[in-house]
């Protein structure tokens, strides 16, 4: 008979299966009979491992080996002498099988890219092509953040669009929610007259959920915007910037939704108001692959010479995601 770990609930109920991930106050647990179910944490009375498990305790210390009941509590077993190294309650466990990152011994390496485009030769001839992607490094106390887009576009051999933005973040995490961020925005758009529009920020921010199934950030602080046009007097100045970073994966990882907006505000006369903003939702298939349907929007309240002051763009790409 195949072993298989065993949890024991407060009402008396009994499950087996295999143990998955306790971060918060949610146990996964993997059955054979409804897959991955999860477990509030308050309603476990005890848990027994059929092998040894990674487990972060209350105190920070770090404890690989089999977790089992006893009379007094949970012991933690020894996986080569069977041996007890830890006695501890279920109310003293942080953390089972968490992420390197959590418990500050490595980096996760999350992303995802995509990529559309078209083409047509005959009595017309038109061309357009896609590419976005954002790629996070996860420690710990560091974040480190790299997004951006290039969009281009032509038309009987003349060009409609041609623009580009990235954007490189560091994020350090003084505590578990609240973190301080140093950015840099790097921006070009040939019809909107910017050769590059340089944007560098200092501010905090604030992370109100944080996992592989929903994230969200909002942050505020003080940006230093330089503009350099093609055609108009180029200029510099202050602002504030507020942003929000969203995502959120909805009916049982059917589809992801997410968003992201930057906004800066310049206080001068006359002032100024810069907005970027990225919605869409993103449908996983299998080995990583996506299609992807997104919404993106720039807003400048001062364009030069009386030019549109919003773009918006409708995009339909396939991406790669990876965790």
């Amino acid at each position: 008979m195949a072993l298989a770990d065993t949890v024991w609930l407060k009402n008396g109920d009994k499950i087996t299966g295999t143990l998955g991930v306790k971060i918060s106050n949610k146990l996964t647990f993997k059955t054979a009979y409804a897959d991955e179910i999860k477990i509030n944490w308050n309603d476990i009375k005890s848990i027994d491992a059929d092998k040894p498990i990674l487990m972060q305790l209350s105190d920070g210390s770090i404890v690989n080996g089999r977790l089992i009941h006893s009379a007094d509590g949970q012991v933690i077993l020894d996986e080569e002498t069977n041996t007890p190294m830890v006695d501890t309650e279920l109310s003293e466990i942080h953390y089972i099988n968490p992420t390197v990152d959590l418990i500050g011994e490595g980096y996760v390496w999350t992303g995802n890219m995509s990529l559309g485009g078209a083409f047509n030769n005959g009595n017309s001839t038109n061309r357009n092509m896609q590419f976005n992607g954002e790629s996070v490094l996860r420690g710990f106390d560091n974040r480190y953040t790299v997004q951006g887009y290039y969009y281009w576009a032509e038309d009987n051999d003349q060009q409609t669009q041609n623009n580009a933005r990235v954007r490189g973040q560091y994020d350090n995490f003084f505590t578990k929610k609240w973190y301080g961020y140093v950015n840099t925005i790097q921006e070009k758009d040939r019809f909107r007259d910017i050769r590059l529009r340089s944007t560098y920020s200092v501010g905090t921010g604030y992370q109100f959920f944080e996992s592989e199934k929903r994230n969200l950030s909002l942050e505020g602080g003080l940006s230093y915007i330089t503009q350099d046009y093609y055609e108009e007097h180029d200029e510099n100045h202050a602002a504030l910037r507020w942003a929000v970073n969203y995502n959120q994966y909805l009916f049982d990882s059917f589809v992801q939704a997410f968003h992201r907006h930057e906004l800066t505000y310049t206080p001068r006369t006359p002032s100024q108001i810069l907005l970027y903003s990225s919605t869409g939702l993103r449908f996983p298939f299998i080995f990583g692959l996506s299609a992807s349907t997104q919404v993106d929007y720039n807003y400048d309240s001062r364009p030069v010479d009386d030019r549109r002051k919003g773009d918006t763009r409708a995009l339909f790409t396939l991406g790669y995601s990876w965790k």
